[in-house]
């Protein structure tokens, strides 16, 4: 029998492309680190629809937590060039222009520079699925494939722990509010990651008082939740 399927060739991106790339592939995560101590990449995204398999990725917001605190710089925010922009109803939702559209980042290039940022570190997104999907469409498709960090999903993780809060919180605005933390703005790829950022550090507290104390075991709390939920 031949197996079927052909060797997997990388896309073609110039020599300085491809050392950053080896670079990241050598990046590993370690989710024994206590959680006061792990450093995190809380990110958000804006694209061109809600379909994380063919809409396009406008632009990646994320910010980093360390010691327990966010820190503010550097963060992180690229817009990803596009060849045409998107529709004028699709522009109304997240605030990006044709013309930034199309003068935006070469996409290999936003991406490398994403991943750099990102480190190592977990991905902590509300809703992460869908971030998670678009981000690794986009990553397999410019860059090829690589190994991921292990993600995070705040809208999962809070109700784990507030479970009486969680029936009047459907929405990271609710989550924000029932918790008083006020951000400076929303619905921007960088304002939503800040966001769910002041989330996440209420959620790692939480869960420290609930003694849990490793990455690795809120990420079996979350692993344990989906499997009883689709029993």
């Amino acid at each position: 029998m031949i197996w079927p399927f052909g060797k997997r060739t990388l896309p073609g991106l110039d020599p300085a492309s491809r050392a950053r790339r080896a670079a990241l592939s050598r990046q590993k995560t370690n989710l024994r680190q206590p959680l006061s101590t792990m450093r995190w990449c809380v990110v958000d995204i804006e694209t061109g629809g809600l379909d994380a398999q063919h809409d396009p990725l406008l632009a990646i917001g994320a910010v980093a937590i360390e010691q327990g605190s966010i820190v503010f710089s550097p963060s992180f925010e690229v817009g990803l060039a596009q060849p045409h922009a998107t529709k004028a109803a699709n522009i109304l939702i997240h605030g990006i222009s044709g013309s930034e559209q199309r003068a935006g980042q070469a996409p290999h290039e936003a991406l490398l520079a994403w991943l750099e940022f990102a480190q190592g570190a977990p991905r902590v997104a509300f809703h992460a699925a869908f971030d998670q999907a678009v981000l690794q469409r986009e990553v397999r498709t410019r860059l090829g494939p690589l190994a991921g960090a292990p993600w995070f999903d705040a809208a999962v993780v809070a109700p784990l722990l507030f479970p009486d809060v969680a029936p009047h919180c459907s929405h990271l605005d609710d989550w924000l509010a029932h918790f008083g933390i006020t951000v400076y703005a929303r619905h921007g790829a960088l304002a939503d990651a800040f966001a769910t950022a002041e989330l996440w550090l209420v959620l790692l507290q939480a869960a420290q008082r609930e003694d849990i104390r490793t990455a690795h075991q809120l990420l079996q709390l979350t692993r344990s939740r989906r499997w009883l939920s689709a029993n």
